[in-house]
């Protein structure tokens, strides 16, 4: 059994010789890994962890068509000069023209393309002349393309797509102004939604299916650490028949359908089931409890994440660590239906001990050590 075939395996709920596991860390975190075990470069670090999943894709919040040139973004086609960043090199506009601040921390959004209009027929005007990025432009899966070839047969292949209704609406409109729109504008809420899904998410999923991928691997944050952003009822208007359009496509295709949505969310489990979710991430604990998730839904849903990164990673000990990758593995990983992971990216904040506590827990939970 190779690592595709064991994640393959958990996902379909059959038990495996060990819990398939990931490391997923911040750019800098996979340095330290290199620097500690002498390792040249990241696909290196990556088999010497031995994760099992590779996502291919882009990123959610820039334009890959940029360069950033001291106060300047300059187009790499050969484009007009943009100018999108300010004096201290921190805007960055994306390819939909939402600007966002990236000069410390994590990113966020700070101007919108649609965020001034007023509602009513201005806003119909607006949306009808907005102009979505060209899905299709050449080179936009090059590197995708490399790592599904590396890779394609040996380790599990996501497809992924970030933003992909509620998170890339707001990008456009704005969080606050959508939320208002959505109690007073529904109809172009919908049509945005259906532009989104249709000018953008479907042709960016065919040319990521047509790679070999074996799952798509989705991102939306629905939750507060406390309840839903919105309304369960508004969720299920606006998000759910066109998230089941998109798990349908994929399903057509044969591939696995993965879900990534931050805070808690677990109220919308059972229609996220009914829609034929396969693979949920991240499982925070700070949010919801693994062993509960594991008893209502561990029959229907692959739980994919589990290690906590707001306390046990950044604040525990080495043996911390240790015992709670043994206990997820244990409980969560029981007839399969788990994939171990850390419950969102690993940061800096993360000790060196921790961070080498963990992988060598995976290593000798896979018997590499």
């Amino acid at each position: 059994m190779n690592k595709r075939d064991r994640v393959l395996a958990a996902i379909q709920h059959q038990a495996t010789d060990f819990v398939p596991y990931n490391l997923h860390a911040v750019p800098t975190v996979w340095q330290r890994v290199c620097d500690l075990y002498g390792l040249k470069d990241n696909h290196a670090a990556a088999a010497y962890v031995g994760n099992h999943i590779v996502k291919v894709g882009s990123d959610f919040n820039y334009n890959p068509w940029a360069a950033q040139v001291g106060n300047v973004q300059l187009t790499l086609s050969g484009g007009p000069v943009q100018t999108a960043l300010d004096a201290a090199g921190g805007l960055h506009e994306d390819e939909f023209g939402c600007v966002w601040d990236r000069s410390g921390g994590l990113p966020h959004p700070v101007r919108y393309p649609l965020g001034a209009v007023e509602g009513g027929a201005a806003l119909a005007r607006a949306l009808e002349q907005y102009r979505m990025p060209d899905p299709r432009r050449a080179g936009r899966f090059d590197q995708a393309r490399q790592l599904a070839d590396r890779y394609r047969g040996d380790l599990f292949l996501f497809g992924k797509l970030g933003m992909v209704l509620f998170e890339r609406a707001w990008s456009i409109r704005g969080m606050q102004q959508l939320f208002v729109d959505m109690a007073t504008q529904p109809e172009f809420v919908e049509d945005l939604l259906d532009r989104i899904v249709h000018e953008w998410n479907l042709p960016i999923i065919d040319q990521q299916l047509a790679l070999g991928v074996d799952g798509f691997y989705f991102s939306d944050d629905w939750g507060s650490t406390t309840q839903l952003m919105f309304s369960a009822k508004m969720w299920r208007r606006f998000i759910k028949p066109r998230l089941a359009l998109i798990y349908d496509h994929c399903h057509r295709a044969g591939v696995v359908v993965g879900q990534h949505s931050d805070g808690a969310v677990s109220s919308l489990f059972p229609d996220l089931i009914e829609i034929g979710l396969h693979v949920f991430n991240p499982l925070s604990p700070h949010v919801m409890n693994p062993v509960e998730m594991k008893r209502q839904y561990g029959d229907r849903l692959c739980f994919y994440g589990g290690i906590d990164v707001e306390h046990t990673l950044p604040f525990g000990t080495p043996d911390d660590v240790r015992a709670e990758i043994r206990s997820r593995a244990q409980i969560m990983g029981h007839g399969g239906g788990y994939i171990l992971q850390s419950s969102h990216t690993i940061l800096d904040d993360t000790p060196l001990e921790n961070l080498a506590a963990y992988i060598e827990e995976v290593r000798a939970m896979a018997g590499l050590a």
